[in-house]
């Protein structure tokens, strides 16, 4: 696949994610991100993700680690887990099995996450795709673009229906900083629908520093 082809499909989504129906409750967050990534052995990769998410609606520190196991030179297949405490919230473990595809500058990702709750009904399971692309623009320098959708196949209460979580539109600049160190400025758009009511439309700044051995 060529970077005009890859660039196209990764533009349409990225644009179809962003226009909201109707109007949109809005609000500003920043996450902040500091990432590890070490090789474990050849053909298996360990990161451990920590972010901060300072938001409207109460704080947030997400703490993740994930392993990776690469299966051809096109496709890795992991797993991790994630502990999530949100103030005035529930905390959240949330479990996940991804498989990541990648066509040059083209990467699909297949995420499926296992949401358990403090005090909720049962485990929420949550669906997400995202398709994405990464280009060189300058020395160190890449351009991305991704879109994803996130699906409640599941919810944590029993009472509601499967259902759309979110629309994410992303981008980014990321610039090598010396050695194996990276940093990412990004903004994403994240469309939350709300039945009976205004979609929630939230505007996130991103910052985030990689170290990748």
């Amino acid at each position: 696949m060529n970077r005009t082809t890859a660039f196209s499909a990764s533009l349409a989504v990225l644009c179809c994610a962003a226009v909201p129906a109707r109007a949109a409750d809005e609000d500003v967050q920043l996450w902040i991100t500091e990432s590890v990534s070490e090789p474990l052995s050849s053909a298996t990769q360990g990161t451990l993700d920590l972010s901060q998410r300072f938001r409207e609606n109460g704080n947030q520190l997400l703490t993740r680690g994930t392993v990776e196991f690469r299966l051809s030179p096109n496709a890795v297949i992991g797993g991790g887990a994630a502990y999530v405490s949100t103030i005035g919230a529930a905390d959240e473990v949330r479990p996940h099995q991804q498989l990541t595809l990648t066509f040059g500058a083209l990467t699909l990702r297949t995420r499926t996450e296992q949401r358990f709750f403090e005090g909720a009904d049962r485990m929420e399971l949550r669906l997400r795709q995202r398709i994405g692309v990464a280009l060189p623009v300058a020395h160190r320098l890449k351009a991305g673009l991704a879109g994803e959708l996130l699906y409640i196949a599941q919810s944590e209460d029993s009472d509601r229906d499967a259902h759309v979580d979110q629309w994410r539109a992303n981008a980014t600049l990321t610039r090598g900083l010396g050695g194996h160190l990276e940093g990412t400025l990004g903004y994403l758009a994240i469309l939350s629908p709300r039945n009976g009511g205004p979609d929630k439309l939230s505007h996130v700044v991103q910052v985030s520093l990689s170290l990748r051995r």
